[in-house]
C-alpha cells in the first residue's frame, strides 16, 4: 500500500552521545569507569559488571579501552550472544566513577545489595573483594537506576534513562 499525502516531520529530540550500545543520560567516559547491567530480556535474568575507561598494563596503560563495544566478562552470557539475537539484551550505564576504589566499591555493593550470588535472577556467582580506598559515596543517581533497572514490573526503556 502507498502512503499518499503530506509525510509528517520526525524529530528526534534524543541527544546523540558516542556511548556505543550502552544507556545512559549523558555522554560516558567522565571518570575511571563505570558499573553497567546487561538485561537478558528473554531469560529475564541480569548480569553487573564494571569497566575502566582506560587501560592499566604495561602495554595499554592510558589508551581508551574497548568500552564502547564491550559487552561483558561473562562467559555464560558469551555464550549467549553467539546463538541469541542482540534484540534480546540491553546494555545499561548505572553509573561513573571518578577514582578506581570507588568503581570497585560500587560493583561489590551493589552484587551485595541485590544479593546476586544466591539470587537466581543474576548471573553473577562471585564477588571481587574491594582492596582500594573509597573516596566518593554510592550515587543517588546510581540507586535510582539500579531500582529502575531491576523492577521488570515499573521500568521503563523510554523514560528510565531521560536526561535529569
Amino acid at each position: 500500500m502507498r502512503f499518499e499525502g503530506s509525510v509528517p516531520e520526525v524529530v528526534d529530540h534524543t541527544p546523540a552521545f558516542d556511548n556505543g550500545h550502552w544507556k545512559f543520560d549523558k555522554q560516558m567516559c567522565n571518570g575511571v569507569g563505570f558499573i553497567y547491567i546487561v538485561r537478558d530480556t528473554y531469560l529475564e535474568r541480569f548480569y553487573l559488571g564494571k569497566k575502566s575507561f582506560f587501560g592499566a598494563g604495561k602495554l595499554n596503560k592510558g589508551k581508551e579501552s574497548n568500552w564502547r563495544k564491550y559487552r561483558t566478562s561473562s562467559k555464560a552470557l558469551a555464550e549467549h550472544f553467539k546463538i541469541r539475537p542482540s534484540e534480546q539484551f540491553e546494555f545499561i550505564c548505572i553509573e561513573e566513577y571518578q577514582t578506581k576504589g570507588t568503581l570497585s566499591y560500587a560493583e561489590t555493593w551493589t552484587l551485595c545489595k541485590v544479593e546476586a550470588p544466591t539470587n537466581e535472577l543474576w548471573y553473577n556467582r562471585l564477588i571481587e573483594k574491594v582492596s582500594w580506598s573509597v573516596k566518593e559515596p554510592i550515587s543517588d543517581k546510581h540507586k535510582e537506576r539500579l531500582r529502575r533497572a531491576i523492577n521488570w514490573d515499573t521500568f521503563d526503556n523510554e523514560t528510565a534513562f531521560k536526561i535529569y
